[in-house]
């Protein structure tokens, strides 16, 4: 095993406070150290096409809502975890690339619907595609059966949070998805 930044605060911990368990910093520490390299290499990955990560969450969400590809603004906010102005805004930037059209709702006239352009569904296609090739690769170090084993011990330790805030839901979470 490689000695990494937080075996050594984890060793520091240990000199200074040897009557606490520092352990769960093993666990938490990574874990945001993960998530803040996880961010970057996204950031990087969308940067050339004028994308972030936030914008590329509602294309996924609208392209993986299926035919037509078109989602009622609040939804999509609900699905996203982004307020409805956090939508709108996002909605305006994709609108302005032109990869996601304002059109209005069959069943009530008065509703505008996001709605995946072509442009949009070509690009959130190829990005999804390439995106999941990436993660994969990052993952081959795991052997068979340990992709599922180790995603089981994401969502405990996702519900064992979520039932400690006492509400149920993930209060205080940034309005990022979960990249596709």
């Amino acid at each position: 095993m490689t000695y990494d930044r937080v075996d050594s605060i984890l060793d520091q911990w240990a000199g200074e406070r040897p009557d606490l368990d520092a352990s769960p910093i093993g666990i938490f520490g990574r874990i945001s150290r993960i998530d803040r390299l996880f961010e970057q290499s996204m950031a990087e990955f969308l940067r050339p096409f004028g994308l972030t990560l936030g914008l590329f969450d509602v294309l996924a969400a609208l392209r993986r809502n299926g035919e037509p590809f078109q989602v009622k603004p609040s939804d999509l906010a609900a699905m996203t975890m982004l307020t409805s102005g956090g939508m709108t805004g996002r909605l305006d930037q994709l609108v302005k690339l032109n990869l996601v059209l304002r059109v209005p709702d069959p069943a009530d006239r008065r509703v505008m619907m996001a709605q995946l352009s072509p442009e949009g569904r070509d690009l959130i296609d190829w990005l999804m595609g390439d995106h999941l090739k990436r993660e994969q690769a990052r993952l081959e170090w795991l052997q068979p059966g340990e992709p599922e084993e180790f995603a089981g011990f994401l969502r405990k330790l996702e519900a064992s949070l979520r039932s400690l805030d006492g509400k149920g839901r993930a209060d205080g979470l940034d309005d990022e998805e979960t990249a596709g």
